[in-house]
């Protein structure tokens, strides 16, 4: 630790400039968690040698040892991910703190927290066909202030024909965007903040008349993300499961999946991730057909069928996640939704969205807000904030989106992790 200190002494971190340059950056973008940390700063510099200003800095930081958690833990940590970004350009030594995948975490929960699955929604992401948003909300009793922000990828060849791109799902930062054309072989691992993104491939998939599902999901107790693809044959009617680990950069295939061979894949909406596990709605093959929930679990990689939330037959029903729940949307032909909600195994919530319109039937939840209201998208292309009575009469329209069919909203959590921390971070464990 010692020998950390002092090359973080030794180095450009704490020039006079620098404190300049930061001052800079508060007098142009006031922001009070800058100041706040500054002001942290100060204090401990007083602490340490009160006579000592900022003008004669250099001296001491030559004269003592100061301690890398401070500006890790109690300054940079604390800072909003926009004034990190910008801080990245102070110096070579901040910049390679704030890019590694350990400030990442480090800075991710900090902001988060207290934050648990349940906590209230303050960002979405949303794909309309080939666009992308990023919705931010402060939603309180007072006053409801929300910004709809247009994303650029510069994903390769995004936007051409024959290389749609499908949301699949978000965690800790980052999105997951899959190849939904017949060929489904590559997907792409996507921060939109911090724009990194990295393509992988399936080498092994050659293109046949099937149906593709995917999945994108964190795994706790490996900390590693994972990437889960369902194809079932048209013909044969076989259910194929491979699973890619960002860490390694390897596919496994799932022979032992444990799904009923009389199961099968209803469409291509992708699994919902809750907790460590990923879930779909599938249907039995043969003359009384039964839509079921199943569950795949990402420790054990084996799925399971889920009981308590029975899924009535038709087509317009999803699954989505309500206040960290797994939930259940059932459209039914009054244009109400139907909501079961599980809160946990054997205890299921119901609730009912009434629109008494057919251009309000809802075709996708996520919530709730700190209010507890939810945001939906109806069939007419509304975004809406949706009361806490569950009123399509008393919404609050938020954006008017073209293409409906083709749109997709999910939670989203600001970060700063990178898509390409984890082939370096597997390695290091490797080389250990």
């Amino acid at each position: 630790m010692e020998e950390i200190s002092r090359k973080l002494i030794n180095s450009d971190v704490y020039r006079v400039e620098d404190y300049a340059y930061q001052t800079t950056i508060v007098k142009r973008k006031p922001h009070r968690t800058i100041v706040k940390g500054l002001k942290l700063l100060n204090q401990f510099v007083k602490t340490v040698a009160p006579t000592t200003s900022f003008t004669n800095f250099s001296i001491l930081t030559q004269e003592n040892d100061l301690p890398l958690d401070l500006f890790t833990y109690e300054i940079l940590a604390r800072l909003p991910i926009k004034c990190l970004l910008r801080l990245k350009s102070v110096s070579k030594h901040w910049c390679s703190t704030v890019s590694s995948y350990e400030f990442a975490n480090i800075h991710f929960k900090t902001r988060l927290s207290g934050h648990l699955p349940s906590s209230p929604v303050d960002y979405l992401f949303i794909q309309v066909a080939t666009k992308f948003y990023l919705l931010s909300v402060q939603d309180d009793n007072v006053v409801l202030d929300y910004r709809l922000v247009k994303l650029e990828p510069n994903f390769e060849n995004h936007g051409d024909e024959g290389n749609e791109i499908q949301l699949v799902g978000s965690c800790n930062g980052l999105v997951c965007l899959a190849n939904s054309s017949f060929s489904a072989d590559y997907f792409y691992v996507w921060n939109p903040v911090s724009y990194d993104w990295r393509k992988f491939s399936d080498p092994c998939f050659t293109s046949c008349d099937c149906i593709v599902s995917w999945g994108f999901a964190y795994v706790s107790n490996s900390d590693d993300y994972k990437v889960v693809k369902i194809v079932q044959d048209y013909d044969l009617l076989e259910i194929n499961v491979s699973v890619f680990s960002l860490g390694s950069r390897e596919w496994k295939r799932i022979h032992d999946h444990g799904l009923d061979p009389s199961l099968s894949l209803t469409r291509t909406n992708p699994g919902v991730l809750v907790n460590d596990s990923l879930y779909w709605i599938m249907v039995s093959k043969g003359p009384l057909e039964k839509r079921v929930v199943v569950r795949f679990s990402l420790t054990l990689e084996k799925f399971e069928e889920v009981p308590g939330l029975v899924v009535p037959n038709g087509r317009d029903q999803f699954l989505c996640v309500i206040g960290g729940c797994l939930s259940m949307c059932n459209l039914n032909i009054r244009h109400e939704a139907d909501l079961s909600i599980l809160k946990r195994p054997g205890v299921v919530k119901w609730v009912t969205i009434s629109s008494n319109s057919e251009k309000w039937a809802c075709s996708g939840l996520v919530g709730p807000t700190k209010t507890g209201k939810f945001f939906a998208i109806s069939k007419g292309s509304e975004l809406a904030l949706m009361d806490s009575g569950f009123s399509a009469k008393d919404r609050t329209p938020l954006a008017t989106l073209e293409q409906a069919d083709r749109l997709s909203i999910v939670s989203y959590v600001p970060s700063l992790i990178s898509p390409f921390f984890f082939n370096l971070r597997f390695t290091r464990q490797i080389m250990l």
